[in-house]
């Protein structure tokens, strides 16, 4: 009586679990094949935008906004181009995870995984506000440089560096803000930042650069004459 008991109860345990496979490998089988779907997506989708951007000569811009010279420092493995279509492949493969997660009937993970995904516009913002700012600093810096040479005032790679990290720190920033992190102190150091250059431009001039002031002044007047 008490071996049969037992044989029901193993017997029934081993029925249930079987049950509970058969019914569950569907979904499993279903969320493989939503992986290797993704998987293939991503690296196809990887490959084109890869392609398209280095047609278009966004690799060449940039290298000459420097952001290649940051990312060698960093010691990145990938180019900047390569670097956007693999973020564009790890999307797919997000969407793909989330879908997989659902087939499994898996809400909390598929809620948190949807929760990183919904975060993803905002990190592509907040690259785009740090690819433009450095794209700018470039631009603007090289510009003032070439005027200042141009006006034959001296200091010139000082400003421009000056109009460079000002315009990255900002930028810098602006991504921060973008992302919602510490936001009030963003803004507490956006303000600082501001009196600290215009105190430190003040007591240049004021302290030290009289002579420098003027003689660029003399040089502006030769220019205009």
């Amino acid at each position: 009586m008490v071996f049969t008991d037992w044989f029901n109860i193993t017997r029934d345990s081993w029925t249930s679990i079987w049950d509970r496979f058969v019914n569950f490998l569907p979904n499993l089988i279903g969320a493989v094949i939503i992986l290797i779907l993704g998987w293939i997506v991503g690296m196809i989708v990887a490959m084109i935008i890869d392609r398209l951007f280095r047609i278009i000569g966004l690799q060449t811009l940039f290298e000459k906004a420097k952001v290649e010279d940051v990312l060698k420092k960093a010691n990145a493995e990938k180019d900047s181009t390569a670097m956007l279509s693999s973020v564009a492949k790890w999307i797919i493969y997000l969407v793909a995870f989330i879908a997989a997660a659902n087939t499994l009937k898996l809400p909390d993970v598929a809620n948190f995984l949807d929760t990183i995904l919904a975060y993803v516009p905002q990190v592509v913002a907040a690259g785009a506000i740090l690819l433009i700012g450095l794209v700018l600093a470039n631009f603007l810096s090289n510009v003032v440089k070439g005027s200042v040479l141009a006006a034959n005032l001296g200091s010139a790679d000082m400003i421009a560096a000056i109009v460079r990290y000002s315009i990255v720190i900002f930028a810098f920033m602006a991504a921060l803000a973008q992302l919602g992190i510490a936001g009030s102190l963003i803004n507490i150091l956006f303000i600082g930042l501001v009196a600290f250059l215009a105190i430190a431009g003040g007591l240049a001039f004021g302290l030290g650069g009289k002579d420098v002031a003027s003689e660029w002044l003399e040089n502006l007047k030769k220019q205009l004459k």
